[in-house]
């Protein structure tokens, strides 16, 4: 399933066998990502082009060759530094689920391990990425396939991630956030308002809004906007019509839907849904 719009042009599809993963191939030009987070672990190979990624407290440009990787839940945004644009390979993809792969699921209690840097300098394991996602894409011999991913993975793991840092979740303004992404999560479909978010979560409006993007990384609006994407991609997932998804989900309608879709995976709702027929 590929698709074509204007100067972008992308491919994406599953892979049960990786972990669930979700993989992409594209092409953008004249085009940006809006700010948004992944559930999983984004890696991406540049094959063509450069692009500026934004993460909280620092930028970086990915070049041809370069491998990114950014963790689950890290808001971020891209765009081309020039009007070529960029080409690359995209895998999604939880970083347990990969690790369960290696036959190590790790203790049971234990957090997801993290990425050590955004840009991966390790022409190695890029390699092999290329690889993993070509052979993905192509669907050849099942066992060679996963030979190719252990290699992957394995060299992955052994270099470029360490264990995750324990939460804290103490105090009242952890507490706060959590209770206001709670109150923005079970209202997707309705228009709210700082005061009632900041009502919920028992701290002053402005203190509310400044806690809450210094501990996520985004405003109340960024986030519920990108919860409504991922509860979106839930239900194209699950099945459901494109307008049924576009109501459940708070946008005014499909096209707004589809608008904001576009901005932020690159890829349009009816891609996403054939790629999980």
């Amino acid at each position: 399933m590929a698709r074509r719009l204007h100067t972008v042009s992308t491919k994406i599809w599953r892979a049960e066998e990786l972990g669930s993963a979700e993989l992409l191939r594209g092409r953008f030009v004249d085009y940006a990502y809006d700010l948004h987070t992944h559930d999983k672990a984004c890696f991406a190979l540049l094959t063509r082009g450069a692009i500026r990624i934004k993460m909280r407290g620092s930028q970086f440009i990915a070049r041809a060759g370069d491998l990114y990787a950014i963790d689950a839940e890290e808001p971020h945004e891209g765009w081309a530094i020039d009007q070529a644009g960029w080409s690359l390979r995209t895998l999604y993809v939880g970083l347990l689920q990969l690790r369960s792969l290696f036959g190590d699921s790790g203790a049971p209690n234990e957090d997801s391990p993290v990425l050590v840097a955004p840009i991966i300098r390790d022409s190695e394991l890029a390699m092999l990425f290329r690889e993993v996602h070509i052979s993905s894409e192509l669907a050849g011999p099942a066992l060679e396939r996963e030979e190719v991913y252990l290699n992957f993975i394995d060299r992955l793991f052994e270099r470029h991630t360490r264990k995750g840092k324990i939460k804290d979740s103490a105090g009242r303004e952890a507490q706060a956030v959590r209770f206001a992404r709670e109150f923005l999560d079970q209202r997707l479909e309705v228009r709210v308002h700082l005061g009632e978010i900041a009502a919920a979560a028992g701290l002053p409006p402005f203190r509310l809004f400044r806690t809450f993007e210094r501990v996520t990384g985004m405003t109340p609006h960024a986030y519920q906007r990108q919860a409504r994407l991922r509860l979106a991609t839930d239900l194209i997932r699950r099945g459901l019509r494109l307008c049924d998804v576009a109501a459940a989900c708070g946008f005014a309608d499909q096209a707004h839907l589809t608008r904001s879709f576009w901005r932020s995976l690159g890829v349009t709702p009816g891609d996403y849904r054939s790629a999980f027929r």
